[in-house]
């Protein structure tokens, strides 16, 4: 059964972020994709992907433009403010390091561009907690009009 190239191209982000592994995160980073559901403290940290279609158009008759959004919620847990703020920005970077090795997924995508980012940061009372850091891209792929199976050139 063939696979749609934006499922291709899906799996190929969601293979990406399989790599993830941040400095002062000192567990393995566990990804879900399209989990709607909060996700437990005993899983964290965690990258929980969503995507969503952006726009679909015709750039000619034998080519459709595809742009997909897609977000990444890096979700950690510490012990204090100060490691909290660091695994966050810790994770964000390594996630946009990982997209960024790869930018084409594989040869599915045109270009993939980090497009929003943002970081919740610590409540300053020393305590700690779960953390979120944010980021979208953009990925940019092209298939035939009618046929979302076949890549266009």
């Amino acid at each position: 059964m063939p696979t749609s190239i934006r499922e291709q191209v899906l799996a190929a982000f969601e293979t990406l972020l399989g790599t993830v592994t941040a400095p002062n995160v000192p567990s393995t980073v566990t990804v879900y994709r399209g989990r709607r559901k909060a996700v437990p403290e005993t899983n964290l940290p965690a990258l929980v992907m969503q995507a969503s279609i952006i726009s679909q158009d015709q750039f000619n008759a034998g080519a459709v433009r595809n742009l997909e959004r897609v977000a990444v919620s890096a979700l950690v847990k510490e012990s204090t403010d100060a490691a909290l703020d660091q695994a966050l920005a810790d994770v964000s970077a390594a996630v946009q390091r990982a997209v960024e090795a790869d930018p084409t997924l594989g040869g599915l995508a045109v270009d993939t561009n980090l497009s929003e980012a943002d970081q919740a940061t610590a409540n300053d009372e020393g305590i700690g907690g779960i953390g979120e850091a944010f980021l979208a891209f953009t990925v940019e792929f092209w298939t035939r009009p009618g046929d979302p199976y076949t890549a266009a050139p």
